[in-house]
């Protein structure tokens, strides 16, 4: 009896085992289904206008499409909705990807292209849990990053002090020389100038020519960034603080001091 009364233990166990193992099973298959669905409409035609843009991304809370043109931003209509004014981009190919870089705070665009014919969702997009509302596909063949002309830092003006640190990655290598000795307190830096006619600091270092010194002035405008600059070898984890100087001088150049 006690035999039976095992096997019959092994029996259900196994059973209730084997049936979780399907229900689970189940509800991949059904996750796999319900995210592997595509919802674009792949007969959609482009309507032959070329069209030059300057958008913005809006930071909505919910899934639907961001980008507005930025003669858009201000549109005093009030019998349109400030959403309707928004559609999807679309890049021509994998080269034409949003930079790593693109800040919504800091940046917009200026993308040239066609819009699609009919309202719809961006080639080869996949059905998600929250629906996604249908909107105006605009495919880009151009894109450039630029600068938002009213943003302005909250953060406060400040000269540093920087050492390059030469460190095997592609992160962000420039820290405060006042903690060379401490590496444990060492917060790094990605540096951005503020316009083209300032030295490049990551060109200052040549593989060879430590130690690299610099003083800049300037502001933090990414507390979880990059900066504007290209970046193809680059993760999104390593995103880190981006000082932009308008100000540099060259402390030391290898063992040159002021200059070069």
């Amino acid at each position: 009896m006690k035999h039976l009364l095992l096997i019959l233990t092994i029996f259900t166990s196994c059973t209730t085992h084997t049936k979780n193992q399907v229900d689970i099973s189940n509800q991949q298959s059904k996750q796999e289904k319900i995210y592997t669905k595509i919802i674009s409409d792949s007969t959609n035609k482009l309507t032959g206008k070329i069209e030059n843009l300057e958008v913005e991304y809006t930071v909505w809370g919910c899934a639907c499409p961001h980008w507005i043109q930025t003669k858009d931003l201000d549109l005093s209509d009030t019998t349109i909705k400030f959403i309707d004014l928004h559609f999807y981009i679309e890049p021509a190919d994998s080269e034409l990807d949003l930079p790593i870089y693109f800040d919504p705070f800091r940046h917009r665009l200026k993308i040239e292209g066609q819009f699609y014919e009919r309202e719809d969702y961006p080639q080869g997009t996949v059905e998600m849990e929250e629906p996604l509302p249908k909107a105006k596909v605009f495919r880009y063949t151009k894109i450039k990053v630029i600068d938002k002309p009213n943003f302005k830092p909250d953060t406060k003006v400040q000269t540093l002090t920087l050492n390059y640190n030469a460190i095997a990655c592609t992160c962000a290598q420039w820290s405060e020389s006042k903690n060379t000795d401490t590496p444990d307190k060492r917060i790094y830096y990605w540096l951005e100038p503020a316009n083209a006619d300032l030295i490049q600091a990551d060109t200052l270092f040549n593989g060879e020519n430590l130690p690299v010194q610099i003083r800049v002035t300037g502001q933090i405008v990414s507390e979880n960034g990059f900066p504007k600059r290209s970046m193809s070898k680059v993760g999104q984890d390593e995103a880190g603080k981006v000082f932009r100087y308008s100000k540099i001088d060259v402390l030391r150049n290898g063992e040159k001091k002021n200059g070069y």
